[in-house]
């Protein structure tokens, strides 16, 4: 079921998972039609769609997550389904040393001001945590 952020039980099992090596993250991507900026926000009233208020929130995310090792393998438009069906228009795989290195980086102190790109611009997401078998074309 597609939401927005992680349940209390949901995050607390991913921060005390033992597995101490790399983490990937597949993220499936719904966008607002347009984004919405609360009233207060400097860009309220701006018009620019979901997708470019979420591009805004994965480019200052990417640099914060890169202070910590972590690197976006991918943000792409979905073009179609080749196997199965969705109803998703994006997807951004983000690749970090550890899971330790991600709860950094939601704790980097401007990602309340990135986020408020997040909030605005998408509808709503899945995120599936992965422990890579391959990376780079090696087997980890």
């Amino acid at each position: 079921m597609p939401a927005f952020q992680p349940t209390a039980a949901q995050f607390r099992a991913f921060r005390d998972d033992p597995h101490d090596g790399p983490v990937a993250q597949v993220n499936l991507l719904k966008f607002r039609i347009k984004a919405e900026y609360p009233p207060g926000d400097p860009e309220h009233g701006t018009d620019i769609s979901g997708r470019e208020a979420y591009a805004r929130y994965s480019e200052a995310f990417s640099a914060a997550m890169e202070e910590v090792g972590g690197t976006t393998l991918l943000l792409g438009d979905t073009e179609r389904y080749f196997i199965g069906g969705g109803d998703w228009d994006g997807v951004l795989v983000n690749q970090f040393p550890n899971r330790q290195a991600f709860i950094a980086t939601l704790n980097h102190k401007d990602y309340k001001e990135m986020a408020r790109h997040r909030e605005a611009g998408l509808l709503c997401q899945e995120l599936i945590v992965t422990r890579p078998t391959w990376a780079g074309g090696k087997k980890t």
